[in-house]
């Protein structure tokens, strides 16, 4: 049965990694026929609630409540008959979403106490309070397989639905790529240790770096090309022409959207760093290589082309959401 179904986000502007996951989603859901509507949440005390108050407020059920109510209101304002709410907190819309008819999917693509640094006094009131509101969704979804174990720890039974991906490149295009090879960084220049690393492969190589983040400004040489722009598309058009995806991590991220955004682009992956993303790699068969390895990966680019070509087959939309498309069915 074919619905109008909308998409509730607090976080899609803040995040170029939301914004992907959410869009991806919505083509999935219009591909399949559904009308969609994106609602992105801009309400002031509830940023407040979630970024300044969150380790003390957000173990109050009064603040959940006061949450959901807010919410809520700008989601049965749309009248879907389906919603799906991506952020662990917008569970506490769904009492009040039920008494609107309207079905509720609440996909995990965090949790709040990891993300914010939570006490373990703070993080299992927040839990509590959590699944006392998600209990009550139709489905939850979360963002990967390794997540999905740790909600399985946490009590929570969540279907793995992963971020997926558009192919931007073909095989013919990736294969024919100019010399000299060309490293892509997509993720925020954030840490000092990447910027160590940036210059390192920049004395060797040239490179394409994303202008995001709280030290981009620190980070200048001759072989690397800076960009930035509003969308994961504009962004690809620019960045297509680089050879291999570069990954520079270490927090505790259950998924990246580079792991897909890079094979969207064909671009084999080098990864530096650690977090349970590293798992969820294996998890999809997905081959991540160390720095040491580029050389190899320029020797043989035929070939590692077209694993990753593999891979997008395996991992393109809508195919990889057929598990969310069949709760709408």
């Amino acid at each position: 049965m074919l619905m109008k179904v909308a998409l509730y986000t607090p976080a899609y502007n803040s995040s170029p990694g939301s914004q992907a996951r959410v869009d991806l989603i919505r083509k999935s859901l219009e591909m399949a026929g559904h009308k969609t509507i994106l609602i992105v949440g801009h309400e002031p005390q509830l940023q407040t609630a979630y970024h300044v108050l969150g380790r003390r407020l957000l173990r109050l059920e009064g603040t959940w409540k006061v949450m959901g109510k807010i919410m809520s209101r700008a989601i049965c304002k749309q009248r879907p008959k389906a919603a799906i709410m991506f952020l662990d907190v917008c569970a506490s819309a769904i009492p009040y979403l039920k008494k609107c008819g309207i079905s509720t999917i609440l996909s995990i693509e965090d949790l709040t106490p990891e993300y914010k640094h939570y006490d373990l006094k703070s993080s299992q009131k927040f839990y509590q309070i959590l699944s006392k509101y998600a209990e009550q969704a139709d489905a939850i979804l979360s963002s990967s397989y390794t997540l999905s174990k740790r909600l399985e720890r946490l009590g929570f039974k969540a279907i793995p639905t992963p971020i997926g991906l558009e192919p931007y490149v073909s095989l013919d295009e990736a294969l024919v790529r100019l010399n000299p090879p060309l490293l892509l960084h997509a993720g925020q220049l954030n840490a000092e240790w990447k910027i160590r690393v940036l210059l390192f492969l920049a004395s060797n190589y040239k490179m394409i770096v994303h202008n995001f983040g709280k030290l981009a400004d620190k980070l200048n040489h001759p072989n690397i090309e800076k960009y930035r722009e509003p969308t994961v598309r504009k962004a690809a058009d620019i960045v297509k022409r680089a050879h291999m995806g570069l990954i520079l991590e270490k927090r505790r991220a259950y998924t990246l959207t580079r792991l897909y955004f890079h094979l969207s682009l064909l671009q084999p992956i080098i990864a530096e760093g650690y977090g349970p993303w590293i798992d969820e790699a294996i998890c999809l068969g997905l081959n991540l290589y160390p720095l040491n390895v580029i050389e190899e990966i320029i020797e043989n680019y035929g070939k590692h082309v077209k694993e990753c070509a593999e891979m997008q087959k395996k991992l393109a939309i809508p195919h990889v959401h057929k598990a969310l498309l069949s709760l709408l069915e």
